[in-house]
């Protein structure tokens, strides 16, 4: 019976050195010219180290090879006139070569070949063109030259040179700036650089270059943030005419002066009342806001109340006269340019007989006068319901028809009573579920800080009002909280 006999050869196809730098590892088989193609059925792969990891390992045949290759099969005469026949492939003549590179904007040189199956050219790319591979992807850096290899007749990479293109320049090449790429961002093309106001520019020149690297020119300018004259702040006098000139870099200081009967408050819970002011150039170019406050007496004590009469209230220069008897001389007290008075309001040496009691339950407050009535006795009123607090309200307006919105006055602990007694109004306190992530609508308002926030979408941390009350109508659940988002 005749048979089929194909012939098994193995070649070496070297020795390679892995990294991490070249990976994957391409291994190109190839075959000495002179001896018969034969198709390669396996590769065996063998590692110095133990400690190498291979993740896969892929075996591509080049595409100019027919799998359908014709087979000659040449007879070989046995004993007996038995044939058996062994299979090879015949020369493909110029089916191996390597096909020339046509490339765009590129010049091959130093072309090299050891066969007709192999060469080795040197590619560089035109000045304002980049080597780019397949992926188009630039080759970074920049590459001038690369070199290509074609074994088999195959080149073992795809490249391509492609105009430059440098792209928009990053926002932080110059700060507080921003860039104008008229006539685009390829090779030698310019963009302009102009600064973000307040920031001014300096330097010499405004304008940036797509170089032959692929990245822009470095900037001969920059942007400064600077302060111009610093502003008018009413009722003071500037002490540094040099601030008058403008240009001030960030952190310059400028000194003001508050005029008499002004001052400068340190801070909401300072009392000190300083007479010279500084505003500083801030980081974003602005000036630091200031203000001169008029001074303002103290109040007098409430036991005056309805005892004194003031031309301009407790303001600066304001003359107020106690009304005592007609025979008694009516000295002004001053309110002077330090905020004192110049004299204290003392009660009228001929005041006497007693308040009458306040009036029992009134409005459900009641009072404790472990003093007595006479003139200067201190009460305390407390609610009856609690927890309530006692408050002063408008003329006409009770704790039933008080808006939201109102913010009425505690009665922090003591009332002092003269002759003419005040009356206070009993109002429902916060209730002790503040902030606790429910709207409870009896705290939705103002002398309740809108319980919170709870009852805000914007003040809360989950943005999803949930009412406490199932009832709750839809005025009483709504954002009423003048400072929140929803209502600017």
């Amino acid at each position: 019976m005749n048979g089929l006999k194909y012939s098994s050869l193995c070649f070496s196809s070297g020795t390679y050195e892995l990294s991490c730098q070249q990976n994957p590892l391409i291994i190109n088989v190839t075959h000495h010219p002179n001896i018969l193609f034969h198709p390669t059925t396996s590769v065996l792969l063998y590692f110095s180290s133990p400690l190498v990891a291979i993740s896969a390992v892929a075996l591509r045949t080049p595409s100019y090879i027919s799998p359908s290759a014709p087979n000659s099969c040449i007879p070989e005469h046995k004993e007996q006139n038995h044939q058996e026949h062994s299979c090879v492939h015949q020369p493909c003549g110029e089916r191996g070569s390597c096909a020339p590179l046509l490339l765009d904007h590129a010049d091959v040189a130093n072309c090299t070949s050891s066969g007709p199956g192999h060469m080795k050219c040197a590619i560089t790319c035109q000045r304002g063109c980049a080597l780019q591979t397949s992926s188009q992807q630039f080759l970074k850096p920049v590459q001038k030259e690369i070199l290509l290899t074609c074994s088999a007749g195959h080149w073992d990479r795809d490249v391509s040179c492609m105009p430059l293109d440098c792209g928009v320049p990053d926002p932080s090449l110059v700060n507080y700036a921003t860039f104008s790429c008229a006539e685009g961002t390829d090779f030698l093309k310019r963009c302009s650089i102009s600064c973000v106001p307040p920031a001014k520019l300096q330097g010499l020149s405004p304008w940036l270059t797509c170089l032959e690297d692929g990245l822009w020119s470095l900037p001969e300018v920059y942007c400064k943030l600077e302060c111009g004259v610093p502003p008018v702040i009413p009722n003071a006098n500037l002490l540094l005419p040099h601030c008058l000139r403008g240009n001030h870099d960030v952190g310059t200081v400028c000194r003001y002066e508050c005029k008499p009967g002004y001052y400068m408050v340190e801070s909401a819970e300072s009392k000190v009342r300083n007479k010279f002011l500084k505003i500083q150039c801030l980081e974003g170019g602005v000036w630091e806001q200031g203000s001169c406050t008029p001074v303002v007496c103290e109040p007098p004590s409430p036991v005056f109340e309805g005892m004194y009469e003031c031309t301009n209230g407790f303001n600066l220069d304001s003359q107020c006269v106690l009304n005592c008897n007609k025979e008694s001389k009516k000295l002004p007290i001053l309110c002077t340019k330090e905020g004192l008075w110049t004299q204290e309001f003392k009660l009228c040496e001929n005041l006497q007989g007693e308040c009458p009691p306040p009036p029992s339950e009134l409005n459900l407050v009641e009072y404790k006068c472990e003093q007595g009535y006479g003139i200067g006795a201190v009460c305390s009123p407390s609610c009856i319901i609690p927890p309530s607090d006692p408050v002063t309200l408008p003329e006409n307006i009770t704790a039933d028809t008080l808006e939201h919105w109102m913010e009425p006055v505690k009665v922090q602990g003591i009332v002092k009573l003269h002759q003419v007694a005040d009356f206070y109004h009993l109002l429902t306190s916060l209730q002790p579920f503040q902030a606790d992530g429910w709207c409870d609508t009896i705290n939705n308002r103002a002398y309740c800080h809108y319980d919170g926030g709870d009852c805000c979408s914007s003040t809360l941390s989950s943005k999803k009002v949930i009412p406490f009350a199932a009832d709750c109508d839809l005025d009483e659940c709504t954002c009423r909280d003048p400072k929140a988002e929803e209502n600017q």
